[in-house]
């Protein structure tokens, strides 16, 4: 080769990558086999007052990292957990709160998800199992293995209806018939095959047998059966990295166990015999300092534990607990499969492991038998990464962090760019990179020094849509204690340095007011967020017609109708303000929608005087009162809350668009009405 030749081939190597690729930088970034478990609680932590369950290759994964003891999911429900963790965004900045489809929300349809940022910046992506609630996610995947399968489940022959309870644990609901999902109460080994007996009155021909992925399932024995949707998932992971990779790749898994129902093969019962399981410790009386809003006997999750507890003759609650048990360890056993795949790899030392849950899952404690609370059993998680290089290896951090610092924390250690929506909606993940602690578990990070989580008002077993969004409470979480403040205004403080298991409510103890006004503020900056703009000086209203400000409170003075109108036009906004009215029905909030050339006809909020007050009464509102109103509108949906109560959620195509904010006030009694406080934000 000529000198100049090679002189121009060394140049165009040594160029920057983006002008042929970035080959040579990808080679040297680190794999990732990202593994999350569905409905799986701290039991690998060895929590106390809670059952032991051995997690042998769980244990391996710390072992070789950094355990995070005090992580916590920021919605204890699985879609909008998981949305949250895929997107880098917190439920109360998208609005979901519950089991929606996150394709219908205004922000994450136009977000970038995690997987899709790794595939679009040099990454392999593959995907099986539960990633996402409900299906693949945005599909962003090079190839993706096995589909989310819960089951297997009994079937009656006919019905289309794959979810089906088992028939012989139908005694369950001779004292409660009205409970709902009905295949998600129950439990047992494999062997319990199910015999569905026929019922000509109703067309059902009976059928014997288990059914996985909609057709039948082998089962002759433990050693001569189907492998189940968990042990395909591990086994697609495993030869997905054991192939050949010709740059770096991202693995997410997905295991449904310890999801319901809790079935599980016979040899995993058999490791924990039922005179050996431990209930959970209780106390009497638990509930009684708790929130009400939280700790009302009608939710789901207390109906379910009542449901177990209340057939004492038939040890239900302590079969159901060695059920639970079993899947954990059948799930363990997954994530073993797929470390000895790793182990095996020549990419052993620059593959991450990263491993998790969705959220907790209450197994009888505070009486309490599912997810969806602001409890540690609902929010904690197990969260374990490993395999980044110069980390140290089998320590514990104990700083409180929540599975939407993941995809940040992959950011960093993976180089991808830093906002991901920055080209397009502009969004800021608003989760920090672990790394600092990954390094030193007990150092400084840019974290908040509390995890915060959401909980949708509305109970599981109720099917309004949307209905989860209403109502919400949140909590937060600090190294030592937890604090939660409910829609209502109700609160929970509690203090883990002498109540590990949370009985005893310090919210109203005097010496405990410091601490609850810390956490408070806290709550409300997580909660808030950081974009509002105040809207509280003439210069941000227009048509200020026989009003006036003063130190940021607007007066009308004058006994004629008029109203203050925004100067700019929003799209996708929360506005919040406060108000004092003689007369309630004298003030109104609308949004003009103007497009076309027309005046669509906006959404109107008038607030009845009856309307409940802070405290929940329902005695009439004083007219000299402070309230507190806040209009969310996203996409073709307003909602308005009064003093923290939803009072109208409205869809319809004439809601989306962009338009100016207006509170009108009208008639003599609308004089000397104030305003104040009033701030924006664009969603």
């Amino acid at each position: 080769m000529p000198k100049n030749a090679a002189a121009v081939l060394l140049t165009l190597i040594c160029m920057s990558p983006l002008m042929f690729g970035v080959v040579f930088a990808e080679d040297l970034r680190p794999n990732v086999v990202f593994i999350i478990v569905d409905d799986l609680n701290d039991l690998p932590l060895g929590p106390h007052g809670k059952p032991s369950v051995p997690t042998p290759n769980i244990d391996r994964i710390a072992r070789r990292g950094v355990s995070f003891t005090n992580a916590h999911t920021n919605d204890p429900i699985c879609a909008p957990s998981r949305a949250c963790m895929m997107f880098g965004l917190y439920p109360q900045t998208t609005g979901l709160y519950w089991f929606e489809n996150w394709r219908q929300n205004a922000i994450l349809k136009t977000s970038v998800s995690l997987n899709r940022h790794l595939k679009g910046n040099g990454y392999s992506v593959f995907g099986t199992g539960k990633v996402y609630h409900g299906g693949r996610g945005d599909n962003a995947y090079d190839r993706f293995g096995y589909r989310t399968e819960f089951g297997p489940w009994p079937w009656d022959g006919a019905s289309k209806n794959p979810m089906l309870p088992h028939p012989d644990m139908m005694y369950l609901y001779e004292e409660d018939s009205d409970v709902d999902y009905k295949w998600e109460h129950h439990f047992g080994r494999l062997s319990m095959i199910p015999d569905w007996p026929a019922d000509p009155n109703q067309d059902i021909p009976g059928y014997r047998g288990w059914r996985l992925f909609g057709k039948p399932y082998k089962y002759v024995s433990s050693k001569d059966r189907d492998p189940l949707g968990d042990e395909l998932c591990a086994q697609w992971s495993t030869e997905v990295i054991q192939q050949n990779h010709d740059k770096p790749y991202a693995l997410f898994t997905g295991l449904v166990r310890t999801h319901t129902p809790l079935y599980a093969p016979d040899e995993y019962f058999d490791r924990f015999p039922l005179d050996s399981i431990e209930l959970p410790e209780t106390i009497d009386k638990d509930l009684e300092d708790c929130a009400e809003a939280l700790a009302d006997r009608s939710l789901y999750g207390f109906r379910r534990y009542k449901m177990l507890t209340r057939h004492s003759d038939r040890e239900l609650y302590k079969h159901w607990l060695q059920a639970y048990m079993a899947c954990v360890s059948f799930v363990d056993d997954q994530v073993g499969k797929i470390l000895d795949a790793i182990e095996k790899s020549p990419e052993r030392d620059n593959t991450i492991v990263v491993f998790t849950s969705d959220h907790g899952f209450h197994v009888g404690e505070k009486e309490f038998l599912y997810k969806q609370s602001l409890w540690d059993g609902a929010t904690r998680v197990p969260m374990i990464i490993a395999g980044v290089e110069g980390m140290p290896q089998g320590v514990q951090c104990h700083k409180p962090v929540s599975l939407i610092d993941l995809y940040p924390t992959l950011i960093d250690l993976c180089e991808l760019p830093v906002q991901p929506n920055e080209a397009g909606n502009g969004y800021r993940l608003e989760g920090h990179s672990l790394r600092p602690l990954l390094m030193d578990p007990s150092g400084d990070w840019m974290g908040p020094s509390v995890a915060i989580t959401a909980l949708p008002g509305k109970d599981h077993s109720q099917h309004n849509e949307h209905g989860g969004t209403w109502y919400p409470h949140f909590s937060v979480r600090s190294e030592n204690h937890r604090y939660t403040l409910c829609t209502n205004g109700e609160e929970e403080l509690y203090d883990y340095t002498v109540d590990p298991l949370e009985w005893n409510n310090l919210a109203d103890d005097p010496a405990y007011a410091q601490r609850k006004a810390k956490l408070n503020k806290q709550l409300i900056a997580l909660r808030d967020g950081d974009r509002w703009e105040s809207l509280g000086q003439n210069d941000d209203w227009n048509e200020l017609i026989s009003t006036k400000w003063s130190d940021g409170v607007l007066q009308v003075t004058d006994s004629q109708d008029t109203s203050i109108v925004t100067r700019r036009a929003v799209a996708d906004f929360e506005f919040e303000f406060e108000a004092k009215v003689a007369d309630l029905n004298s003030i109104r909030f609308r949004y003009h929608i103007r497009g076309d050339s027309k005046d669509h006809s906006g959404v109107v909020a008038n607030i009845p005087p009856e309307t409940s007050n802070l405290d929940g009464s329902t005695e009439p509102l004083a007219g000299d009162q402070w309230n507190r109103y806040r209009i969310r509108v996203l996409g073709d949906r307003c909602q308005v809350w009064f003093n923290g109560r939803l009072h109208s959620d409205i869809r319809g195509p004439g809601i989306a668009g962009e338009g100016r904010l207006s509170i009108q006030f009208l008639g003599e009694e609308a004089l000397s009405s104030q305003i104040r406080s009033c701030r924006f934000r664009s969603i």
